[in-house]
């Protein structure tokens, strides 16, 4: 998230090395995933209500005037997106939500790509970031609506077209933990499949900024967590919402040569500042 309210808004080669084992172990034959298009606005999402469970893409396109992204969050059976707004308005999030990743962050025109696993059960989809100027995140301005996800092969009324890609490949890995990221190579031009898992106690996320000349990971920061005013040192350009510990899921990117900035908002469970101001955030080259 790029920022929660009040939350507001490189190791692991054993870890990656093992699961790239395992695809190519499962079959010679071209396998394929859901793909599902999102579409966002002010404020709010156009998407299926029941999706089934498993591995899918979700493709967001930002149809609107403002950065948008897609957080996933498991329900604990029983609750709903009414409980969790109103447990979002006494503090941090609840311990019966669980936040399982999703496509972070859009600028407006562009789109990001993630791919999850979702258990069948009740979720929600929200947008955590402010409007610029303002604290109060999309979600408490309607940008936040239930999703069901059924069973295996069970697609109930409202679900997605038929739509497939091949299952992605990653080629990098990346750790995320108290306080920072590790990825499993450096990260070169071109397009990157990158797996990435929480290895933190706490929640974490990955967003990725392409910089402007001469600007750095703390400029984005307070740009990010001052209101989102004026142009921004950087653009986002992918990466991956907020996800529980030992989640894992998928994004891809196309790096052109420069400077990029890798860095996590959301909110220390301990004195509930953002992780980047414990020092989860990091500069590297792309050439």
């Amino acid at each position: 998230m790029l920022k929660v309210v009040p939350l507001v808004l490189f190791a692991g080669a054993a870890a990656f090395v093992s699961t790239s084992t395992l695809r190519d172990a499962r079959t010679d034959a071209a396998l394929t995933i859901p793909v599902v298009t999102v579409h966002a606005k002010e404020f709010a999402f156009e998407m299926p209500k029941s999706l089934p469970a498993g591995q899918t893409s979700f493709r967001l396109i930002n149809d609107g005037k403002e950065i948008h992204h897609l957080t996933f969050i498991k329900l604990q059976d029983g609750k709903t997106p009414a409980d969790f707004a109103e447990a979002m308005k006494a503090g941090p999030p609840p311990k019966w939500a669980t936040a399982v990743g999703g496509p972070n962050a859009a600028v407006p025109g562009k789109s990001v790509e993630a791919t999850l696993t979702l258990e069948p059960g009740s979720y929600l989809v929200a947008c955590f970031i402010p409007s610029p100027g303002e604290e109060t995140p999309h979600a408490m301005k309607g940008m936040i609506q239930p999703l069901t996800v059924t069973p295996a092969g069970v697609v109930q009324a409202g679900g997605p077209a038929a739509v497939t890609a091949p299952d992605p490949k990653p080629d990098v890995h990346l750790e995320l933990k108290e306080y920072g990221f590790a990825f499993s190579k450096p990260i070169t031009a071109g397009k990157h499949t990158i797996h990435v898992m929480n290895q933190g106690a706490q929640d974490h996320e990955v967003v990725l900024v392409k910089l402007a000349p001469g600007k750095h990971a703390a400029d984005f920061t307070d740009w990010a967590m001052n209101g989102l005013k004026g142009p921004p040192p950087g653009e986002p350009m992918d990466g991956m919402a907020a996800m529980a510990t030992g989640r894992t899921a998928i994004f891809s990117g196309d790096f052109t040569p420069g400077t990029y900035a890798a860095v996590c908002f959301v909110n220390d469970e301990t004195d509930h500042k953002p992780h980047t101001a414990h020092g989860m955030s990091v500069e590297f080259e792309v050439k």
